[in-house]
């Protein structure tokens, strides 16, 4: 086999985030309208039976909903705290909403009491009990007394009578003596009073009205658990893998596509993970509302180019990862990468002028330069010069900018390699030389905020290697991290195997010590960036065993900073991991950890997708669906 060969296979087989399976850059609009097209439609009335507490025209606004779903999501960190919420739900479906009587008080309504059928007697005749014959002259007792009748009462008057002033006297009666009863009682903690468990009375600070506000639905629980795994850190400054979103919410683009695919990926995520299927249905009924909603945006050449539809085509992609059981669902998820790449195409040079642009143009290029060099074709034009016109944007570019930059230049240089239009060995060992010293500078240089803490420690876990791991400042940071890692192997492995090509050849091509040096520096590095993805396994599986660092015990490191364990962390760490395993400088021990922790991923964090990446390693076979696509 020749060395372009050889290079050739080894880059389709190795790059891990070949997720996008052999898709054309070229996609257009209107064939992933039509992919779309073809998904079921939803059946609201009779297949999918959403769990609600209020009706449609009682649920606020998206924004509003977001709002309390941010709320939310900080009672939705931990699985344990979703079920009391969910439990929660059940009450609060099974019991009437009802004030709370000891606060009756502070609520500003009229309270007409039923008093039972009154009297139609005068009123002569009610003050000595007598019967009254009620004739409408005068009643005949007060004939006979020799006394003016004086008439007699509107019974419509009497069948309600105003009582609030002395139900307001006994409710402040009430609540004041509890208060006396809580002072002078020891402090303790008790749950709610079952019919208290849907309401809460909020006081407002500049009035005596109090607001009444429901038990979130299932629905809004989905949203917390996105938001809380996905997209920010409870109660932190750190970063989620989609915190573009929190922006968009600011500009009003929380549009009906993205708010339900943001539900079906909080579904199906807690579906899986608490092993509660019958929500997989739910997850599903808002799968299709939001295909629906998309392909109807993506008629319209302005809600086309919104960041919220860009974003909501790339969350459904989420959805396939999380659900699929099959090697079809990469086909599935890439389906969606190229609707995001025919958008990105659409929304034309204004996207880079916002930040939250500028993240999704990084997000999907990354999906789509990698489809490209599975093809063994080059970026399109526009979309280079959308990444170079962004980097020049952003006066200090941050490294995940440059790391963007050198694959796309990466991408390039391999599509000249594939169609043959770079065949001189020096060249390709000079530029690919070059972009790795440009990582290489960002790993032995880090700005501020991208250094990682590295951790030893002597327990023995299948989810530590080596014993140590690495702990970073959020999941985003981790997952660049890691897209470092992954560069500089593709790069090191094409040095690799460029010099091999060179060392067989007769005569040599390559027989001074400089290449043969190049040679082990390149396969050091890739054994490097590969042990360094598997020290990322813990943070991104919620893993922190006791150990030490250089400098100080974990113990004197504040573990209240460690970001808590999030599902979005095992869905992005699974590429990654998964060609860490499958390189040929693999040893078996390296295997093993990897297919234990894809296992772990799939089993225990309910990214069914990690699955299937773990009988493909396991069965040392390429993915069926990648080699259909190129055959």
């Amino acid at each position: 086999m020749s060395w372009e060969g050889l290079l050739i296979g080894k880059l389709n087989f190795h790059f891990f985030l070949i997720w996008l399976a052999s898709c054309g850059w070229g996609t257009s609009l209107r064939v992933y309208r039509g992919l779309l097209s073809d998904q079921p439609q939803p059946n609201i009335n009779s297949q999918f039976f959403l769990l609600r507490t209020i009706s449609p025209s009682e649920i606020p606004s998206f924004h509003n909903t977001l709002h309390q779903s941010i709320l939310i999501s900080s009672d939705v960190l931990n699985l344990s705290a979703l079920r009391g919420s969910l439990n929660q739900l059940t009450i609060s479906r099974r019991n009437t909403i009802k004030p709370i009587c000891d606060l009756a008080s502070l609520l500003v309504v009229e309270r007409m009491v039923f008093c039972g059928k009154p009297s139609g007697g005068c009123h002569a005749c009610r003050a000595r009990k007598t019967k009254c014959d009620k004739i409408s002259e005068g009643c005949t007792q007060c004939f006979r007394a020799k006394r003016e009748c004086p008439g007699y009462r509107a019974q419509g008057d009497l069948v309600f009578r105003d009582e609030s002033s002395n139900v307001a006297r006994k409710a402040k009666a009430k609540e004041a003596k509890k208060q006396r009863a809580l002072k002078s009682a020891p402090l303790s903690v008790l749950p709610p009073p079952e019919e208290e468990a849907s309401l809460e009375l909020v006081q407002q600070k500049d009035s005596h009205l109090l607001t009444l506000q429901l038990a979130p639905t299932i629905e809004d629980l989905a949203v917390g658990f996105f938001i809380s795994n996905y997209v920010i850190e409870n109660n932190r400054p750190h970063r989620g893998h989609l915190d573009p979103i929190q922006d968009m919410t600011r500009v009003g683009e929380l549009d009906e596509g993205l708010l339900s695919s943001m539900k079906a990926v909080g579904l199906a995520g807690f579906a899986h993970a608490s092993h509660a299927p019958h929500l997989v249905k739910n997850a599903r009924y808002q799968y299709m509302r939001a295909i629906q909603s998309t392909n109807i945006a993506l008629r319209d050449p302005e809600s086309a180019k919104k960041d919220s539809t860009l974003m909501s085509i790339m969350i459904l992609g989420i959805f396939e990862t999380i659900t699929g059981t099959e090697q079809k669902s990469i086909k599935d998820w890439s389906e969606h990468i190229k609707g995001a790449a025919a958008v990105i195409k659409l929304r034309g040079p204004d996207q880079i002028k916002t930040s939250v642009g500028r993240r999704l143009l990084v997000h999907v290029t990354a999906y789509l330069m990698i489809a490209c060099m599975n093809k063994g074709i080059a970026l399109p034009s526009h979309m280079i010069d959308y990444m170079t016109a962004a980097f020049e944007l952003v006066k200090t570019p941050d490294p995940a900018f440059i790391i963007q930059d050198t694959m796309v230049r990466f991408s390039t240089l391999h599509a000249d390699m594939v169609q043959k239009k770079l065949t001189d060995r020096e060249t390709i060992l000079s530029k690919c030389l070059e972009l790795d010293a440009k990582l290489l500078k960002i790993q032995t240089d880090p700005q501020p905020g991208w250094e990682y803490t590295t951790v030893f420690t002597e327990e023995e876990s299948e989810h530590v290697f080596n014993g140590r791991y690495h702990v970073y400042h959020d999941y985003w940071m981790a997952q660049m991290w890691n897209t470092l890692r992954t560069a500089r192997i593709l790069l090191n492995e094409v040095i690799r195997n460029t010099l091999l090509e060179g060392f067989s050849t007769s005569p040599p091509a390559f027989s001074s010590a400089e290449h043969t040096a190049q040679f082990q520096i390149s396969t050091d590095t890739m054994y490097e960036m590969q042990a360094d993805t598997l020290y990322s396994v813990p943070q991104h599986i919620g893993y922190f065993p006791q150990g030490e660092t250089h400098f100080q015990t974990v113990a004197e490191v504040d573990q209240s900073n460690l970001p808590s364990i999030k599902m979005s962390g095992g869905a992005f760490l699974m590429w990654p991991l998964w060609l860490a395993g499958i390189l040929d400088v693999s040893t078996e021990e390296i295997r093993r950890f990897v297919k234990n922790n894809l296992d772990f991923i799939g089993t225990t964090m309910g990214i069914k997708q990690a699955h299937v990446l773990a009988d493909v390693l396991e069965a040392k076979t390429p993915i069926q669906v990648w080699q259909d696509d190129l055959d």
